[in-house]
């Protein structure tokens, strides 16, 4: 005989962790911020039409791998499961390593010998950019290194124990 509750569907009712949501939420502002980023510089200042096609081609995976970690990561803070926040920092680890691979190519591109080379010769003149946004976008690439590598050294430390979910 079945047993009768108030709650029908008793099974997906559960407790979610907080701590998950927590983390799965600063992962979906972390990539919301590079989403809008990365939309800006390819809508809005048509970088498409000023770069060279393989600097502009990374600019389009970078967006891709941003995407796929937004949507892994909603789907990690609505069903509050560890073995869903592996994909969504997989994910954003590989979206953090490209854009500072962006931001290196941009810096190359804007000092030094290989002044220009990311740039379609048209614009090699008339191209300029404000310093303090190098340094800015610079700064963060390297803090975002840095959070890459104490997450994954947390991660290590941690698998262990939750071994059986991944």
């Amino acid at each position: 005989m079945q047993v009768k509750t108030r709650y029908r569907y008793w099974r997906m009712r559960r407790i979610k962790d907080p701590k998950q949501r927590l983390y799965a939420s600063l992962l979906i502002a972390a990539t919301s911020i590079l989403l809008i980023r990365s939309w800006h510089m390819s809508m809005e200042e048509q970088n498409f039409a000023v770069l060279v096609g393989w600097v502009y081609s990374l600019l389009i995976l970078e967006f891709m791998l941003t995407i796929g970690c937004l949507l892994a990561a909603s789907r990690w803070f609505v069903l509050s499961k560890w073995q869903y926040a592996s994909t969504a920092l997989k994910f954003g680890v590989w979206a953090v390593m490209m854009h500072a691979v962006r931001v290196f190519i941009l810096v190359l591109g804007r000092t030094g010998k290989w002044q220009n080379f990311d740039l379609i010769p048209e614009y090699h003149a008339v191209f300029s950019i404000d310093w303090f946004w190098l340094y800015f976008s610079v700064g963060f690439a390297l803090m975002a290194l840095i959070g890459v590598y104490v997450v994954w050294r947390l991660w290590r430390r941690v698998k262990g124990k939750y071994d059986h979910f991944f």
